[in-house]
């Protein structure tokens, strides 16, 4: 994954509490990407190296500027310092745009989108909104949550676009906390998201392609409510850099292989990684991530999140054990043709051998 330096150009205040950050790419190193994707800033914060992805909410022709939106969180050590310290001037690094949770615009035959976002999961899905609209012919309906009427991100550019597409275009705001006119209470659920899919009588339902982003909660219960009314699961999509994880350990979904009895625990692994054509191999103790030793070692993997929500680390496993954390990047088919993620993944046997020339 190619690094990129880029200029803030521009830090414009959206909503309460977050900003939007409109990059210059002097070199025009980026020549393109899909609406939806991120990029992955890597920031040297008081000594510390940390990475962040964040979705990109301009479009490929607006390059070679590019703008992403940062929100603050609690206690983010990113978040804080890209909303309080970053200044116009300041040249950043990057990794180019990646993610797989992306709309191919360019497609003749591209379906209505249903747009279903909250707080700053509206960030992909407005790449994705104005380059479906300036390039297909298709109706856009955007379903967007925030905590109150101030909160709403791109709350002008929303009502701009609203305003030159009326026919094509609808927005439906919901409020979880503070009521206001022409907009609907409480957070997105499955009887309010329905009643409001359904007052579009011209939207194609049947046909539409759902993308969804925001707290892992609200998606399930939109991917839930969808496919309770005979949404073909294909055509739902959804992406998320928040994991709500209270212990690292617990069990995927879909594991490789179940955890091994107490009296087969070892103190540590033999892992090998083939990158590049060359093969490293590393000791990685017990209850250690792989990715996370590797990168302790001196090996420049790929990666972003170090969550198991980007997928930049994906691998293909040869041979071995290995346990997968809690993640959203691999299906249940990707992880049983072989591929894992080793930011999430811990070794269970040794003779692990992880291919990321294969991924």
């Amino acid at each position: 994954m190619n690094k990129v330096s880029l200029t803030v150009e521009r830090i414009n205040p959206q909503g309460t509490d977050a900003i939007e950050l409109v990059f210059l790419d002097k070199k025009k190193q980026i020549r393109t990407f899909w609406p939806g994707q991120f990029i992955t800033l890597l920031l040297n914060i008081d000594g510390k190296s940390v990475r962040r992805s964040y979705s990109i909410c301009s479009v490929p022709e607006d390059l070679p500027r590019l703008a992403v939106c940062v929100k603050k969180v609690e206690g983010g050590l990113a978040s804080h310092y890209l909303n309080s310290q970053l200044q116009t001037g300041d040249r950043l690094e990057v990794l180019e745009p990646y993610g797989n949770f992306s709309l191919n615009y360019t497609n003749p035959t591209l379906t209505d989108l249903v747009l279903v976002g909250a707080g700053s999961g509206i960030t992909p899905l407005l790449s994705m909104l104005k380059s479906s609209l300036s390039h297909a012919q298709n109706r856009v309906f955007l379903i967007y949550g925030s905590r109150s009427y101030a909160d709403i991100l791109f709350h002008d550019e929303l009502n701009k676009l609203q305003t030159k597409f009326p026919t094509r275009l609808r927005i439906e705001h919901f409020l979880s906390r503070n009521p206001h006119e022409n907009c609907r209470s409480g957070r997105i659920a499955t009887e309010s998201l329905m009643h409001a899919l359904l007052s579009w009588p011209e939207l194609k339902l049947d046909e539409a392609n759902y993308y969804i982003c925001g707290p892992k909660s609200m998606m399930d219960e939109v991917e839930s409510g969808l496919k309770s009314h005979q949404t073909d699961a294909s055509r739902i999509h959804r992406e998320s850099f928040v994991l709500t994880v209270a212990d690292n350990t617990t069990e995927s979904k879909a594991p490789i292989t179940p955890r091994p009895s107490d009296t087969a625990v070892r103190s540590a692994h033999t892992v090998q990684i083939i990158l590049e054509g060359h093969t490293h191999t590393l000791e990685v103790a017990s209850g250690r991530h792989i990715l996370e030793t590797a990168l302790d070692a001196g090996l420049d993997l790929p990666y972003a999140c170090t969550m198991g929500v980007c997928g930049m680390c994906r691998a293909f496993k040869v041979q071995g054990e290995m346990h997968i954390g809690e993640q959203e990047a691999l299906s249940r088919a990707e992880i049983e043709q072989g591929y894992c993620l080793t930011c999430v993944g811990k070794p269970l046997s040794d003779k692990l051998v992880i291919d990321y020339d294969r991924s």
